[in-house]
């Protein structure tokens, strides 16, 4: 989630320096200030910064000579806040080519780092419906493994019917398989697929030598 978003301005003598911040206890290194600054080179460009203790995504406006830094915290990932993901710092920095007072255009950092809130628990709820989607899903599929495993070795079905019942739940069962599974006579197991081949109901991969379900 991030945790500040403020601006970086050039200053002939000192460098960059924070010209505005939100919030205003929100702590800036200013080493990490002055390696932005560097890493931009007064091009326009998003620049992604990773440290031990500092993550960040920062975009360089070219025409306020001005540097807006959203600060993530250490697990988010900066690309989800920059195009085509995000276009919160590019809505900001067409904010910045407009004449607006400084009073104004705090109001405006404030908004944007609210917004960036926002569409990080958007993301957040996403994530954790599609996480639940799929523990579900997963839990389904082993009550599925549980009641096939149950009904291949029920011994009550006709042996043309488990054996394609077999070969439903599995991408491929050789005739040594199929033996092991299916309680026949091996002359009736061979009679049975080959009549499930000439019907085109199953297939047959020499290369591999397993019998499947013909789709």
């Amino acid at each position: 989630m991030p945790t500040g978003i403020f601006l970086i301005k050039w200053d002939e003598v000192i460098g960059g320096v924070v010209y505005m911040r939100y919030p205003e206890t929100l702590e800036i290194p200013d080493p990490i200030v002055q390696q932005i600054t560097i890493s931009h080179n007064f091009t326009e460009s998003y620049i992604i910064s990773e440290e031990k203790q500092w993550n960040s995504v920062s975009y360089y406006n070219e025409n306020k000579e001005m540097i807006i830094v959203l600060v993530l915290s250490r697990y988010d990932a900066g690309n989800d806040f920059i195009p085509p993901q995000s276009s919160l710092l590019e809505e900001f920095n067409k904010e910045l080519d407009k004449e607006i007072t400084e009073e104004k255009l705090r109001i405006r950092l404030e908004t944007l780092f609210k917004s960036s809130l926002d569409a990080y628990r958007t993301t957040e709820a996403v994530m954790t419906k599609l996480s639940n989607e799929v523990a579900q899903l997963r839990t389904k599929e082993y009550d599925f493994e549980l009641k096939f495993g149950l009904i291949a070795k029920s011994d009550h079905l006709p042996v043309k019917s488990k054996i394609l019942f077999l070969l439903a739940i599995n991408d491929g069962l050789s005739l040594e398989d199929l033996k092991k599974s299916v309680k026949t006579s091996a002359t009736w197991l061979r009679n049975v697929l080959e009549t499930l081949l000439k019907n085109n109901v199953i297939g047959y991969n020499s290369q591999k030598d397993v019998y499947y379900i013909q789709i």
